[in-house]
C-alpha cells in the first residue's frame, strides 16, 4: 500500500498518471442495470372487471419485457466494446443459440401470465417459476445475439445480426399470437 502511495507522490503529475481512459460506451454499465431494474416495476398482476384494464396490463407486461431487453442490450454493448472481436464460427454459435433461447424465454414469459375470467372478473396471475425462468432465458438470448453482433466487425455478420433481431421480433409475435392467446 505504501509503495503505491509513494509511486503516486513521486510522479510529477501525481494521480493524473493513473487515470483510466473512459470509452463512450462505459455509461452503458450504469444504464443497463438501471433500465433492467425499472422494467421489473412494469410487470404486475391484476384482478379487474374492466376488459380495457385487463388488456392494458397484458400490454404493460409485454412492454416490460421489451424494456428489459433494452437494458440487456445496453449491457452487452458495454461488454462487447471491452472485449476482443470474435470469429465467424463463434459468431454464428452465439447468434443461433441466442435466437433460440430468446424465443423460448419469451414463450415461458408469456406462459407465466395465467389469464382467467370467472364471474365477469378478469384476472392475470403471474407464475413466479415461469416468470423468472422466462426472463432469465430471454435475457441470455438477447445478450448473446447483441454481444455477437457488436463483437463482430464484418459487414456480412452485421447483416446476419440484423436478420436475427428481425427474426426474433417476428418469432415472438408469432408465439404471442398463435400459442399464447
Amino acid at each position: 500500500m505504501w509503495s503505491v502511495v509513494s509511486q503516486i507522490l513521486s510522479y510529477e503529475n501525481g494521480i493524473v498518471a493513473f487515470m483510466v481512459e473512459l470509452k463512450p460506451t462505459d455509461g452503458t454499465f450504469l444504464l443497463g442495470p438501471l433500465v433492467i431494474f425499472i422494467s421489473v416495476f412494469f410487470m404486475r398482476e391484476v384482478k379487474t372487471t374492466d376488459a380495457i384494464v385487463f388488456m392494458q396490463t397484458i400490454q404493460a407486461n409485454m412492454a416490460a419485457i421489451i424494456v428489459l431487453a433494452l437494458g440487456v442490450i445496453l449491457l452487452s454493448i458495454g461488454i462487447a466494446e471491452h472485449s476482443p472481436n470474435i470469429r465467424g464460427g463463434f459468431f454464428m454459435l452465439l447468434e443461433s443459440t441466442g435466437l433460440f433461447s430468446a424465443i423460448l424465454g419469451f414463450f415461458f414469459y408469456g406462459v407465466s401470465m395465467v389469464r382467467g375470467l370467472v364471474d365477469a372478473v378478469y384476472t392475470i396471475t403471474i407464475s413466479p417459476l415461469y416468470f423468472w425462468a422466462g426472463l432469465i432465458i430471454w435475457a441470455m438470448g438477447v445478450f448473446s445475439i447483441t454481444y455477437a453482433g457488436i463483437s463482430s466487425r464484418k459487414k456480412e455478420e452485421g447483416i446476419v445480426f440484423l436478420s436475427a433481431l428481425l427474426t426474433l421480433v417476428l418469432a415472438c409475435f408469432f408465439v404471442w399470437e398463435i400459442f399464447l392467446k
